[in-house]
């Protein structure tokens, strides 16, 4: 049994993004022998119902989540863990749309922090503020306090040489996420 699992995943949803079908994603998943997806729209949840019916007729599990937009441009993706997880990702969703422009989200990073319940925060990747820790300490901190034993750092491959000395920092724990608060 594989121990793989997509946990930031992209429908064609996710517009210049993502370029699959919902429900292609769960049959190239279970066609793999994956046992689990998750499917991380940007700024939404728009292809979970399709992905929702196919993967109960595939018997695979599906998480539900979604790459969300931080208004300094950072991304981070949140997974629901139950239903209260799932009402506070779309509840985050909507504040984060109803704000902004047609067609986008953004939201603070505090709101994040207020929506954690029932959320697991996966933050890292090459435009994160992660990598280019302008102000991270303290979100660090925040997030750490909001998130606890939910909140996992992430590393993403692009087969980039920059990349090679980036992982082997974090594997060593020099990455900002393994301390959220420095000196503590």
């Amino acid at each position: 049994m594989s121990s793989y699992v997509p946990l930031w995943c992209k429908s064609n949803f996710s517009f210049l993004e993502g370029a699959s079908h919902p429900d292609e994603l769960v049959e190239e998943a279970n066609r793999l022998g994956l046992p689990v997806l998750a499917l991380t729209d940007r700024d939404g949840v728009y292809g979970v119902v399709r992905a929702h019916v196919k993967a109960r007729e595939a018997g695979l599990h599906l998480i539900i989540g979604s790459q969300v937009t931080v208004d300094d441009g950072s991304p981070i993706i949140l997974l629901a863990q139950d239903r209260s997880g799932y009402a506070n990702l779309c509840r985050l969703l909507t504040a984060g749309r109803l704000r902004a422009e047609k067609g986008e989200s953004v939201v603070t990073w505090d709101e994040v922090c207020r929506h954690a319940t029932g959320l697991i925060a996966l933050w890292g990747g090459d435009q994160s503020l992660v990598v280019r820790e302008v102000a991270a300490d303290e979100i660090a901190g925040n997030f750490h306090d909001a998130f606890g034993d939910r909140l996992y750092g992430m590393m993403t491959r692009h087969w980039r040489e920059d990349e090679v000395a980036g992982g082997a920092a974090a594997r060593a724990g020099e990455a900002i996420w393994f301390s959220p608060r420095r000196g503590q």
